[in-house]
């Protein structure tokens, strides 16, 4: 890892990119003694993009796991087969209104 000022960085921005590169490692961008940013390998940055989408992923799913509770609380009279009746029924409207909007199109 290497620390740099902004200073140094803006003079030899090409050099930091290279030696970063080539040496699969960061380079810490310091402003006033405070790392502010960070110069690092394209495919640690891949690695990030990818965690930080896993991350988004769970957290969509806890929340919809969250919905799924409260709904079935707050239902708790629906008996099944009624819930899926409901259900049945939302998705065919769902699926006309995209008929005709033009979305979506079914082979005759």
């Amino acid at each position: 890892m290497k620390t740099v000022s902004v200073s140094e960085a803006r003079e030899q921005f090409s050099s930091f990119i290279n030696w970063a590169a080539q040496n699969q490692d960061d380079v810490i961008i310091q402003n006033r003694g405070q790392a502010k940013a960070v110069l690092i390998p394209y495919i640690d940055y891949q690695l990030l993009q990818i965690a930080r989408e896993q991350q988004r992923k769970k957290k969509a799913i806890a929340e919809l796991k969250q919905i799924a509770q409260e709904v079935r609380s707050r239902n708790q009279m629906v008996a099944p087969d009624e819930a899926e009746r409901i259900a049945d029924e939302v998705t065919r409207e769902a699926i006309d209104n995209l008929v005709t909007q033009g979305k979506v199109i079914f082979e005759k």
